[in-house]
């Protein structure tokens, strides 16, 4: 068990540490989530050989858990510029930021992550149609942003 659960590691680690940055935990919260994940998964009888879902849905609840648990960084009431001096990655931030944590969270799933409809609506716990729904309302929000 030991020699998958390390090949896990290696294989969604840092796409883990990735996908919680971009919701918006700090270096630390992220580093600090990894090890949990892998500390729940440990815990729980999962299938190692395929644990992407599980791994990802324990960091999704992790992350929602900590953010949820903090003031917001961003008030969702005011609007953002950007700048033109600014670097693509840091207005991709910005914008993602200007959603709300569970938009921001289906977008990462769905276009960083690759995951289908149907595998974050398991991962979130809510029907297909909702999740379709959200990413609407998402992608609505970005194009008044920009």
């Amino acid at each position: 068990m030991m020699n998958e659960v390390e090949r896990a590691f290696e294989l969604y680690g840092k796409r883990l540490y990735a996908y919680m940055r971009r919701l918006g935990l700090s270096e630390v919260e992220a580093e600090d989530g990894v090890q949990e994940v892998f500390i729940r998964a440990m815990r729980s009888s999962i299938d190692w050989s395929s644990p992407k879902g599980y791994l990802f849905k324990i960091a999704h609840n992790w992350a929602m858990d900590v953010l949820r648990s903090r003031m917001p960084l961003i008030d969702e009431e005011e609007g953002y510029e950007l700048s033109a001096g600014k670097d693509h990655f840091e207005d991709v931030h910005l914008l993602l930021q200007s959603l709300k944590e569970e938009e921001r969270s289906v977008l990462l799933l769905l276009y960083q992550e690759g995951l289908s409809y149907h595998e974050v609506a398991e991962l979130i716990g809510k029907p297909e149609n909702t999740i379709k729904s959200i990413v609407h309302r998402a992608k609505a929000k970005l194009r008044k942003e920009v």
